[in-house]
């Protein structure tokens, strides 16, 4: 018979710090009463949960509410600037980073291109366009506060390992390792989780995208490279060594088996077989054939079609809800021809294909969310670790200390 396993005193005391932190984002402020609401916590968790939360400092009080019936009650608020995290993206030719806080918003973003190809170049330019991010944010707040970034999360065009320090295998950019990871940490001076971009594209699609409140879904994305993230029953499948999504080298029909399906390499032999130069980019491809140049759009007709038969694959195996197409590939030039084939030579498999409306974004966007996800973790953690002591004008005889499910009394009573 199986038995499910008892919640530990901590575990339910961190369940409890996310799902009163939870209620109070977005710059939310909540009395105890509303927190009850929102939580279905008991009253008595509800008050020892938001001092545990008080004593890590995250959250604070925030006035008092008089406009209720009764005493007037006190507001509480996540504090902002409480912890600083940073989300980056190291693109083979660029390095953006976004400073985001405990709440999940970006505080300040900042780009640079042209940086040599090197995990020490890289580095250097991440942490020199955080500097410019954190010296943003301060001339904004009161003098004298300072920001210091606790948590780094960098998006790389590459497979990394379980371990989220190891490059896996990089074709076309690093030849693998530790050493870009190791850079990052010595230039900016705080822990670094490194993760695929088009998994971040998609962790982002999943909050803030097309793709909220949708259970499976595959991102496909397509710039220099090309590659999948997926989401499957809500959660991202990275596979066993974290290459799940590595799509470009799925058969194709006419193309040998292990051939790049599309790619840098592919993406060029399509340009030159169509005329256009081996050095011009998607991007540019996909400028021209807005423009109506013929030659361009030949070549998203090919690129178009590599991109619906993955999908078509991809749902054969996985059957998503839904497929997003994300940097250039969102694009309507890609977009619409990628559903043009999809309808025309593929109805009979349930596809259903939108464009990301974050477009670029995606990556730097999922970045920055995991790198805040990160905070919040260690905010938990924290108020885990020190229990807030009974509040007992808040309690009701009988009322469980510690509960991660709803007081059925309070329930009937609101």
């Amino acid at each position: 018979m199986d038995i499910t396993p008892a919640g530990t005193p901590a575990l339910l005391r961190t369940l409890n710090a996310r799902a009163v932190l939870d209620a109070l984002a977005a710059g939310a402020r909540l009395a105890r009463p509303d927190l009850v609401a929102a939580t279905g916590l008991s009253k008595t968790t509800v008050a020892q949960t938001l001092r545990a939360l008080e004593g890590t400092g995250v959250v604070t009080e925030a006035g008092l509410d008089r406009d209720r019936r009764g005493p007037a009650a006190t507001l509480y608020r996540i504090d902002p600037d409480y912890a600083f995290g940073l989300g980056v993206d190291v693109a083979r030719d660029r390095v953006r980073v976004a400073l985001v806080d405990v709440t999940g918003a970006v505080r300040a973003r900042a780009e640079r291109r042209d940086v040599k190809a090197t995990p020490t170049a890289r580095a250097r330019a991440a942490a020199e366009l955080a500097r410019a991010c954190v010296s943003d944010v301060e001339a904004r707040l009161p003098e004298g506060t300072r920001v210091e970034v606790t948590r780094a999360v960098a998006a790389v065009p590459a497979i990394v390992g379980p371990d989220h320090v190891t490059i896996r295998r990089v074709p076309g950019f690093e030849k693998g390792g530790t050493e870009l990871h190791d850079a990052l940490v010595d230039a900016l001076g705080c822990p670094v989780t490194l993760e695929n971009d088009v998994n971040l594209a998609a962790l982002a699609e999943q909050r803030d995208g097309v793709a909220a409140g949708v259970r499976s879904f595959v991102v496909l994305g397509l710039g220099d490279g090309f590659g999948a993230g997926l989401v499957l029953d809500g959660r991202l499948h990275r596979g066993a060594a974290g290459g799940a999504g590595e799509v470009s080298f799925l058969p194709h029909p006419g193309r040998s088996l292990g051939a790049e399906t599309l790619g840098a390499t592919s993406l060029a032999a399509i340009a030159k077989e169509n005329g256009l130069r081996d050095a011009v980019s998607v991007q540019e491809i996909v400028d021209r054939a807005e423009n109506g140049d013929v030659a361009s759009g030949d070549v998203l007709d090919e690129v178009a079609e590599r991109i619906a038969v993955v999908a078509a694959s991809v749902a054969l195996v996985v059957e998503p809800e839904l497929f997003v197409l994300t940097n250039q590939a969102a694009r309507e030039p890609i977009a619409g021809r990628v559903r043009r084939f999809l309808t025309e030579k593929l109805a009979v498999l349930p596809v259903q294909v939108v464009p990301s409306e974050l477009t670029c974004d995606a990556v730097v966007v999922g970045a920055a969310r995991s790198a805040s996800d990160a905070l919040r973790d260690e905010v938990f953690r924290a108020a885990a670790a020190h229990p807030g002591e009974p509040d007992t004008a808040a309690a009701h005889p009988g009322e469980p200390d510690t509960a991660a499910v709803p007081d059925e009394r309070e329930e009937a009573a609101s």
